[in-house]
């Protein structure tokens, strides 16, 4: 069923294509005609009604190339409205020197699970695991809409199919933006702007999960552009793929939550260099009902309260790329950051909790040189810095990863374009530092032991 959908979706696709690519054959030919014919009987007067070429938008991607030109021509509906299809089809292989902690039936991989011993003292997480995939493979829509006004109107769409769902489809984006001279309002799903910085060139979907912020939600985002190299952004952000981890009673409705994400961030951008400064704060009802020891269950609206902080640079000259970013912050677990929130006391009487965040710093640096072939270098560190108070012993934590203390990652990787394609080779070391949690010291790990493992790659991606 699932492959009937498919063949069928990628049938009508590729019709569109020949389609469009025919109607825009003749619609150039017809043009190069009245071009001609404008040329013999006005001459070289005719230079002055030569229309100025747009500027083309870019859209911050995770999965880009440095060669690949545009296959499917765009299609113009009338004067204003212009649509233009996109993606790429992506096959990797992958393999594991162990079993891993990672997303996406792997495709994903963050770093190691730590060891696990049967009875013959025998390590049940020394596995080797490998796949090949074409999950990966992604389709894209942009449609310039007309004026509102004194705004232009652009909308996105984008999906894959590593939804993991019945029928494997995911809807990443899904945003409209409203652009005028000095500022753009987005509305829609798109990157979380905490994420929505430079991606690092690395072979690996994870683009430096659990270094960098990976998160995607709705949201209202307003972009102030003072003047054309700095950008003032103010957000709210609904958490809708990427969430916070709730108590089981609240059946993981984040709705509950009593405002969105807000977000802060001034931008500066020039064609060599970039940077920004992140900010972000977020309450949560991480449960509406509590039960005491007797049964009994009575209403709460106990808060969770966090901020996060970031930043990030990047520099390009000529064939040379430099790009790097760190955070620092509170109940990050919705980004795939260590920690989240757990509880630090429970009333005797009501069951009702209250609760204390962890802390998490996380730096990353990338460095690339070249053009088609590109040698690309990846390094990152994550710490787990404990709780903000001492906190309940017994599993009563919500978020990622309790008992890392730290993650190492070097990863180097090798990236060859030729026109539409693009193939890459990537290495990445992982070393995780497991250990004990002190709940009588804010929940610091201690008395660590360090993993590691080694994930090859190899991927293929044609762009269209």
């Amino acid at each position: 069923m699932k492959r009937n959908i498919f063949y069928k979706a990628l049938t009508l696709f590729l019709l569109y294509a020949a389609t469009v690519n025919a109607q825009e054959v003749q619609s150039e030919a017809i043009k190069n005609q009245e071009a001609t014919e404008a040329v013999v009987s006005a001459g070289s007067a005719s230079s002055k009604d030569t229309k100025r070429q747009e500027p083309i938008e870019t859209i911050n991607k995770d999965v880009t190339s440095e060669t690949a030109k545009e296959l499917i021509p765009a299609v113009r509906f009338g004067d204003e409205i212009k649509v233009k299809l996109g993606g790429f089809f992506r096959a990797e292989y992958y393999v594991d020197s162990r079993e891993v902690v990672g997303a996406s039936d792997g495709l994903f991989g963050f770093f190691p699970q730590d060891e696990v011993y049967d009875t013959n003292g025998d390590d049940l997480n020394e596995v080797v695991r490998q796949n090949f995939s074409t999950q990966a493979t992604r389709f894209t829509a942009t449609v310039d809409g007309p004026k509102l006004g004194k705004a232009s109107s652009k909308a996105y769409v984008e999906f894959d199919f590593s939804g993991g769902n019945t029928v494997n489809v995911r809807m990443r984006q899904a945003w409209a933006k409203f652009i005028w001279q000095k500022g753009e309002l987005l509305l829609g799903k798109a990157w979380n702007p905490f994420s929505d910085v430079p991606f690092p060139y690395v072979a690996g979907l994870h683009i430096g999960i659990p270094f960098r912020a990976f998160n995607r939600g709705d949201q209202i985002r307003y972009t102030f552009k003072p003047t054309d190299r700095l950008n003032l952004v103010v957000a709210g952000v609904y958490q809708t793929e990427h969430k916070s981890i709730l108590e089981e009673s609240s059946n993981s409705d984040i709705r509950q939550n009593p405002v969105p994400e807000f977000h802060l961030q001034l931008r500066y951008a020039s064609p060599s260099f970039s940077a920004g400064l992140l900010g972000e704060f977020k309450s949560i009802r991480p449960a509406t009902k509590v039960t005491n020891a007797n049964s009994e269950v009575y209403k709460t609206d106990e808060k969770v309260s966090s901020y996060g902080l970031g930043y990030y640079l990047q520099f390009t000259k000529g064939k040379f790329g430099l790009r790097t970013g760190g955070l620092y912050g509170e109940n990050l677990s919705e980004y795939f950051q260590q920690g989240g929130y757990a509880v630090k006391s429970i009333d005797e009487k009501t069951g009702r909790r209250t609760y204390s965040t962890s802390k998490v710093t996380s730096y990353w640096l990338n460095l690339s040189y070249g053009k088609t072939w590109a040698p690309s270098f990846f390094v990152g560190y994550s710490k787990n810095l404990g709780f903000n108070d001492d906190i309940l012993e017994g599993g009563n934590f919500f978020g990622r990863w309790q008992n890392v203390d730290h993650i190492f990652r070097l990863s180097p990787s090798l990236k060859f374009s030729h026109k539409q394609w693009t193939l890459q080779a990537e290495l990445d070391y992982n070393r995780v530092a497991y250990g004990a949690v002190d709940y009588a010291d804010h929940g610091k790990v201690k008395d660590t032991h360090d993993v590691s493992n080694v994930r090859g790659l190899l991927a293929a991606t044609f762009f269209f």
